[in-house]
């Protein structure tokens, strides 16, 4: 589609399909970005501008990169009170802040981020938030919020999100976990991952998944399997350079357990330089780590004592438990084969005291996973049973929003459950066009706005011998002309126009600046192109089919709904009675 035929709705919708695909496929976000952000400015559209930058800021950080300025981002959004996406601002710009260490700054926006997340639905946008807070979590040493804010990112996932999202969220969890020592809770998450990959091809989401799993299975003592999970993406198309420092750290620490010296000199040189590049505080330290046993192997422990040092003084940025034991272990195995007693002391003080605590953690953060995972199984099955009252029963609104009042208060979110409802009220399930209620009560709103001099058609149209069709292939054909048709009809209109399935095999059409002469031009085009139509379900095929439609014009043919509906009925039996396959505009 050229950027120039875009609308203000079609930008919005690159904004949230590229915000979608971050998680997943950033190649295919970045290429929406571009064309969000050209058609926004091309259309001077302030707030298009402002979300296309704020996805391509987030680009930037996964790629990363030094943070960029979004400054016309966040003016904007202040400017014109949009709550979601100054939290999104705030969320890039805690992000780049925990990733730099500097927490105290980090915790000033995510604050932020949190205090206006309380006041907005649900979205992707919180969904990234949960998962940088739980990221800064974790880099901060809380054990308890990070698998916390993992849980509720994997709860919008499910609600809001793709395949993509709830792999991100297993993966982040299984993650928190193996770091608490936790593997066995870990692996379960990651083969549920994988298994999600392998069926949806989310095949830019393997190699941190793969990466994390094979991380687990050398803390179980298994560095064969673990290498042939990572050894497949060596060469693969991966722009995040924090994960790939992260594969190439786990490929070198397990050729490192086989004996390859050699081979794990090169993948660890590719590790330092991608954590070099991508500026990566944590996958430096793994590196400096992965280093250190690298020269113990090599029977050089005063150069291994240099690197564990180095790995050491990052433990102020990170308070990764599982890299933090690594690390005082191994300094204090290597002073004491130096013969340095009084350090190596130190160092298995410091190693055994943080053991206990990651053991003590790992304990909590099991029972705080299985607690909030039953405290949102019953919150998803209360939030189920809401739903089907709304839908029952009208009447029982009131208390619906009492319940969702008080889900919100348990778990930070639910009045999108109520958007997404009402879209289901106002949509038919076959064909997925408004339905009939929704339509007329839209129509009367139109007609108010539409003035006395602005044009405007309502075409009523009936599929030809729609019984026959049904009858001779069956109704499941049937229903797939009705959606097919629809599909057609959607097409060939404007984002101003407005279709609906009226009843049955009927559809009601309104077209916004037209009179009956260019809704007859429209309606001849859509015909001949339903002619053409080849409609295919086994063993069924079906072509040259053809409708009736009456067409009423505003304020022409009537000043209100009510006469507009009639004319244009009056019409539809008119072409139908003069031989059907034509549209009549009303007389």
């Amino acid at each position: 589609m050229p950027i120039s035929s875009l609308d203000k709705a079609d930008i919005d919708r690159l904004n949230l399909q590229g915000l979608s695909c971050l998680v997943g496929n950033r190649r295919q976000a970045r290429r929406l970005v571009q064309m969000a952000l050209a058609a926004a400015r091309q259309r001077q559209y302030a707030r298009g501008s402002a979300y296309a930058e704020l996805n391509r800021c987030w680009l930037a950080y996964y790629a990363g990169e030094a943070e960029p300025p979004c400054d016309m981002a966040h003016t904007h959004f202040l400017q014109c009170g949009d709550l979601e996406g100054a939290m999104g601002v705030a969320t890039l710009q805690g992000a780049y802040a925990s990733r730099r260490g500097e927490f105290a700054i980090a915790e000033q926006h995510f604050l932020l981020a949190r205090e206006l997340a309380a006041q907005i639905p649900d979205s992707l946008h919180k969904f990234m938030l949960y998962g940088r807070l739980g990221v800064d979590a974790l880099n901060r040493g809380d054990t308890q919020e990070g698998p916390r804010n993992f849980l509720l990112a994997l709860d919008i996932a499910e609600r809001f999100g793709t395949s993509a999202h709830r792999v991100n969220s297993l993966s982040n969890l299984a993650s928190s976990q193996h770091d608490l020592g936790n593997d066995e809770d870990a692996i379960p998450l990651l083969v549920e991952a994988l298994d999600i990959i392998g069926t949806q091809k989310l095949k830019y989401q393997q190699t941190i998944v793969s990466a994390n799993l094979a991380m687990c299975l050398l803390t179980t003592g298994k560095p064969a399997e673990a290498l042939a999970l990572v050894e497949p993406f060596y060469e693969w198309p991966e722009e995040d350079l924090a994960i790939r420092a992260f594969l190439f750290c786990i490929a070198a620490h397990a050729t490192i357990l086989l004996q390859r010296p050699e081979q794990a000199q090169q993948l660890l040189l590719r590790a330092e330089e991608y954590a070099r590049q991508g500026q990566d505080l944590e996958e430096q330290m793994h590196a400096w780590l992965v280093r250190g046993k690298l020269d113990l192997q090599g029977g050089e422990p005063a150069r291994a004592i240099v690197s564990l040092t180095q790995a050491h003084d990052l433990l102020s940025w990170t308070r990764n438990p599982f890299h933090q034991q690594q690390i005082l272990r191994g300094l204090a195995d290597i002073n004491a084969r130096l013969g340095q007693w009084q350090l190596a002391y130190g160092f298995l003080q410091q190693y055994q005291a943080a053991y206990e605590a990651s053991s003590k953690s790992a304990r909590a953060s099991r029972i705080l996973m299985r607690n909030l995972e039953k405290e949102m199984s019953s919150l998803k099955a209360e939030r189920d049973t809401a739903l089907e009252l709304q839908a029952a029963r009208e009447s029982e609104n009131a208390k619906l929003e009492h319940l969702n009042r008080e889900l919100a208060h348990q778990i930070l979110h639910v009045s999108a459950l109520q958007d997404s409802l009402k879209e289901q009220a106002m949509r038919d399930h076959l064909t997925g066009l408004y339905n009939r209620r929704y339509f007329e009560n839209s129509l009367n709103a139109i007609l108010q706005e539409a003035g006395a001099q602005a044009p405007l058609a309502i075409v009523l149209i009936d599929l030809d011998f729609f019984k026959r069709v049904n009858d001779t292939y069956g109704h499941n054909f049937g229903d797939e002309v009705l959606i097919q048709f629809a599909r057609l009809v959607e097409s060939q209109l404007r984002g101003s126009d407005m279709l609906c399935r009226y009843g049955g095999e009927e559809f009601c059409l309104l077209l916004r600046d037209a009179d009956s002469v260019i809704a007859s031009h429209k309606v001849d085009a859509i015909a001949a192109l339903y002619r053409r139509l080849q409609i295919r379900q086994a063993p069924h095929s079906l072509s040259g089919c053809t409708f009736s439609a009456g067409i009423a014009e505003y304020p022409r043919h009537g000043f209100d709904r009510h006469a507009l509906l009639t004319r244009a009925d009056s019409a539809l039996y008119a072409a139908k009675l003069a031989g059907r396959d034509r549209a009549l505009a009303a007389q």
